[in-house]
């Protein structure tokens, strides 16, 4: 997937989730608000990224700042908001806590912010955002949430599946290259392909999932 087309896939999701937050009087406004959030954020981001790799400027500060603190904080906000238990939600802000404290003695020990991107940092805030899907999906196998709602319609089901795969990805990647920081370009290239794939999946999600509740409620209709 090229730049062009990553940002057109999150741009696309980022308008097609305004379109569908104006006109159709969304179910889940707040979590919506702040996919769309998410994904302006994101592609500001990625287009800054483009940008400077383009111009052979250093952008690993950038990746490291935005993509494993801003972002996770944001998607630990979103599973806040999805979770119905006080005392859990606490929990969850204080892994973050947790693992922006290893962050910061990371920087000044291990992986400097500005000079690697940091494997060590996002390893932690990866676990954390994995856990809090694990949490969602033990929620909905309980019945604690949707006890009695069509789940192919519910949003967040797609978006925490899309999160779950690309976190998985991703930690798995970056894991290989931090233990064989020499492996071959090729084998590199093609699994840097991957995860650009499996991140655009995700953010579609983010914005296009939203539409579920339409698509599957007609499905529904039809059917009936």
């Amino acid at each position: 997937m090229s730049q062009v087309t990553y940002l057109g896939v999150i741009f696309s999701s980022l308008l097609g989730s305004l379109i569908y937050y104006y006109f159709q009087k969304p179910k889940y406004k707040n979590t919506q608000k702040l996919m769309m959030i998410i994904l302006a954020f994101v592609f500001f981001l990625e287009a800054v990224g483009g940008y400077t790799a383009s111009r052979s400027i250093k952008n690993v500060m950038l990746y490291n700042v935005c993509w494993i603190y801003i972002e996770s904080l944001l998607i630990v906000w979103y599973f806040s908001l999805l979770e119905k238990n006080p005392k859990v939600k606490r929990y969850f802000f204080i892994g973050f806590g947790a693992a922006c404290l290893w962050g910061l003695i990371n920087s000044l020990t291990l992986q400097p912010i500005n000079e690697e991107f940091q494997y060590l940092s996002l390893l932690p805030m990866g676990l954390l955002i994995i856990g809090m899907a694990i949490r969602y999906y033990y929620s909905i196998i309980h019945l604690n949430i949707y006890p009695n709602t069509d789940l192919m319609r519910v949003p967040h089901i797609w978006i925490t599946v899309g999160i779950t795969f690309f976190y998985l990805e991703a930690l798995t990647l970056f894991g290989y290259l931090y233990l064989f920081p020499t492996s071959t370009s090729e084998l590199i290239f093609a699994w840097s392909k991957l995860n650009r794939i499996m991140a655009g999946i995700m953010y579609l999600s983010f914005g296009i999932s939203f539409y579920s509740e339409v698509i599957f409620g007609l499905r529904k209709k039809y059917q009936a």
